[in-house]
């Protein structure tokens, strides 16, 4: 009696007490009664089972793609450095491209120098354009510093560009025979029939020349070469013009003419040489 007065003084001993004896109960009942636990266990296991499956694949899809989401980040900035990569490899492919076209330009411009060695040429290349209705002119980057003057021939490995009108000290403006103020002293090739060439937007069609003065006897044939006559001195003797793409007769009939297609693409002139003047046979 003494022991349980102080037990029941003492709470914590109590709590003790009783969850020993509960628990000494609990193991004593699923010992007694663990054949109906087996009997429930299985029923509710093959009720569940389905739903745990599902649960289960649930679980496991949100785990992958949880772990796919790093992934997702990394290819993204994966992607973005293979972009950079390839716009870079793509402009380094352009720049190789241009340095090919301007080798490739250069050396024909160098092969052109070394076959004409009589003239004295300064290259230059093109740096502005006004081009309009009536008016062709370029604008080059060598000057007076460079000893070029005005009416200077300017001309291409493929033929004649035009004439210098004006210059600075760095620069030059060049009239291209397409103007409708140049007019040139030429002659077919072939025939040597002299006549002159305009960049007339009368008849010939636009961008193409016109050789006037030919007389009625001349012997015009479609591809025939025109050159320059070297006839007043501003263009030097055989330098190519164009050819001829059509003839026709005046209203008169006392003469005839041609349509001349250039033989250099303006449209794409990048680089020219300017004739200084002729060098000496010692030279």
């Amino acid at each position: 009696m003494v022991l349980l007065r102080r037990l029941l003084k003492n709470r914590r001993w109590l709590i003790l007490v009783l969850l020993l004896f509960i628990s000494i109960m609990i193991v004593n009942i699923t010992l007694n009664q663990e054949a109906i636990f087996k009997k429930i266990e299985i029923p509710i296991i093959t009720v569940l089972s389905p739903a745990q499956k599902i649960l289960s694949k649930i679980g496991f899809d949100i785990k992958d793609k949880l772990d796919t989401i790093p992934q997702i980040f990394y290819l993204k900035e994966e992607n973005e450095v293979l972009k950079q990569q390839v716009a870079e490899l793509l402009q380094y492919k352009q720049n190789l491209l241009e340095y090919q076209r301007e080798n490739a330009d250069l050396r024909n411009l160098l092969g052109f120098k070394d076959k004409n060695l009589q003239y004295d040429l300064e290259a230059a290349e093109v740096i502005a354009r006004d081009t309009g209705n009536w008016f062709n002119v370029i604008l080059i980057d060598k000057g007076e510093k460079q000893g070029l003057k005005k009416d200077m021939a300017v001309i291409t490995n493929e033929g004649l560009v035009g004439c210098i009108i004006s210059t600075t000290a760095n620069t030059s403006k060049v009239m291209l025979i397409t103007d409708e103020r140049s007019s040139i002293s030429a002659m077919l090739q072939r025939t040597r029939d002299n006549g002159i060439v305009k960049g007339s937007i009368d008849t010939a069609p636009r961008g193409y020349l016109k050789m006037d003065f030919l007389s009625q006897d001349a012997n015009l044939v479609k591809g025939d070469i025109v050159i320059s006559s070297g006839l007043g001195g501003l263009v030097p003797k055989g330098i190519v013009i164009g050819e001829v793409v059509e003839t026709k007769k005046e209203s008169y009939e006392l003469m005839q003419y041609a349509i001349i297609k250039p033989a250099v693409d303006f449209l794409k002139l990048e680089r020219v040489f300017v004739i200084k003047g002729e060098k000496e046979a010692n030279q």
